[in-house]
């Protein structure tokens, strides 16, 4: 390795350093003098792509909901220089904040571009991420978190496959339903009279159908269907309206999101999650 290698693989640790220490200390100046004027961030929070000021603001209006002092920690730190430019990728994690910090629970993940410049190393590309779980939806919040089907391998079965919500009155279920998640139900072939929910083929989760059968009767189930929906204070109001029955309102359940759960026009209690 060439000294000149050398020289700037020292420079780029250092500014490395120095962007963890200026977030930390509140330093949004000094943060943002790493960065070139025609820099391009990727952030974990929207929007998708934006320039140094509306990133310098972003940054600016979260700091005064950090405490006076905490930290940054770093893995897997990789740093590769080719001529004018460097890429350096790695994960992070804020620590020493108080008990129970939102900003403490994730782990995020960043690509960042440098280019040398006369004045020194500048970053162009900023990308800072968080994978999510594809069979839930959600944010994996640590990187030696275990998403479902891991060990068997990818693209294995789901572990719920098919839903059925027995009812007595297809016509006023139907009516419900499709009311609440404004859906179109299709007759199945069956030997019992079947209406399925909308499918899509190669996605994941589950699908399944409104089912009356004979002998076997609607309410008082021990089983619980929980539809996953953008608000689902949206979905239990319109339940109300569509003469079903609002159990229990939106509420909390922490980091997971929201539910409320709601009686059907058969009397069936259903769940309704959301992560807002």
């Amino acid at each position: 390795m060439t000294d000149e290698k050398m020289t700037d693989e020292t420079l780029i640790h250092a500014a490395l350093t120095e962007w963890q220490h200026a977030f930390c200390r509140k330093d949004a100046d000094a943060l943002m003098a790493l960065y070139a004027a025609d820099a391009v961030s990727f952030d974990a929070i929207p929007p998708f792509s934006e320039g140094p000021d509306s990133l310098r603001k972003k940054i600016v209006d979260c700091l005064p909901y950090f405490p006076e002092s905490f930290a940054i920690e770093t893995r897997d730190l990789g740093l590769h220089l080719g001529g004018e430019l460097a890429s350096a990728h790695f994960l992070w994690h804020f620590i020493d904040l108080p008990a129970n910090h939102p900003a403490g629970r994730h782990w995020f993940r960043s690509s960042i571009l440098w280019r040398k410049e006369a004045e020194g190393w500048r970053i162009v590309h900023d990308h800072c991420s968080a994978p999510f779980d594809p069979y839930t939806e959600k944010t994996v919040l640590s990187p030696d978190a275990l998403l479902p089907g891991a060990e068997a391998g990818c693209c294995t079965t789901n572990p719920a496959g098919w839903f059925e919500i027995y009812v007595a009155d297809m016509e006023r279920a139907k009516g419900f339903y499709g009311a609440v998640f404004e859906v179109q139900f299709t007759r199945l072939e069956s030997p019992v009279e079947l209406w399925g929910f909308p499918m899509e083929p190669g996605s994941y989760g589950a699908s399944g159908a409104l089912a009356r059968v004979a002998g076997v009767e609607p309410g008082g189930n021990s089983t619980m269907v929980y539809f996953s929906c953008a608000d689902c204070a949206v979905q239990a109001e319109r339940a109300a309206q569509a003469g079903g029955e609002v159990v229990k309102p939106k509420f909390s359940i922490g980091q997971y999101g929201f539910i409320a759960l709601v009686r059907d026009s058969e009397g069936n209690m259903i769940g309704l999650h959301s992560m807002q």
